[in-house]
């Protein structure tokens, strides 16, 4: 697959839009179905509580798409430093449309979410993306780096805003296999690329 073939801008340009409409129809939508303390939030809160949906959504799709192509992709297992598999511009992709769209909605909500510190990340994480497209180096170690993201979805929606206790069973449940996925998921997918961990 060329760096920046026909399919990966696409495939970026069709994540960047699902995104822009995970932001502004399905979370709102779903939020106030289902979360008690959704409707009473600030239009500040609504904005950070609806990028927070959305990067949970990216962080749960790129994090189970890690680990498919960790556990299944012949073409990252067998060369993990210089291969160049098809699989992870896929999912690289995917990261950079969501990033993308992240940029975005900092920009146009500077007040609400704006954050020097957010705009920084994103665009060492586009160089980073853009470093794998292009070069095809170290893929499983961007695997092993995007398959982290996963475990933030732990932290993005605050309990408190979801009318949830810190000590509710949901809580607890969702912690432990965040926490499991961390400690042993991780390390053993990238043990072929850092050494024994």
């Amino acid at each position: 697959m060329a760096s920046f073939s026909p399919l990966v801008l696409s495939i970026t340009a069709t994540s960047f839009a699902t995104f822009q409409c995970l932001f502004h129809f399905v979370s709102p939508c779903i939020s106030a179905r289902f979360c008690p303390g959704y409707r009473r939030l600030s239009p500040k809160h609504t904005v950070e509580w609806n990028s927070r949906t959305v990067s949970t959504f990216h962080a749960l799709i790129v994090g189970l798409f890690c680990l498919y192509i960790l556990l299944f992709d012949d073409a990252v297992n067998e060369d993990p430093v210089w291969g160049d598999p098809s699989l992870v511009k896929i999912n690289v992709s995917i990261t950079c449309g969501y990033l993308l769209s992240d940029m975005l909605l900092i920009c146009y909500y500077w007040r609400a979410i704006g954050d020097k510190f957010f705009v920084i990340h994103h665009l060492a994480a586009l160089y980073a993306c853009y470093y794998v497209l292009v070069s095809s180096l170290l893929t499983q170690s961007r695997m092993c780096r995007q398959d982290g993201e996963g475990t933030r979805a732990k932290g993005e929606q605050p309990c408190s805003l979801m009318g949830l206790v810190r000590m509710d069973n949901k809580v607890l449940v969702r912690d432990e296999i965040v926490w499991f996925h961390f400690t042993f998921s991780i390390p053993n997918m990238c043990r072929p690329i850092f050494g024994t961990l």
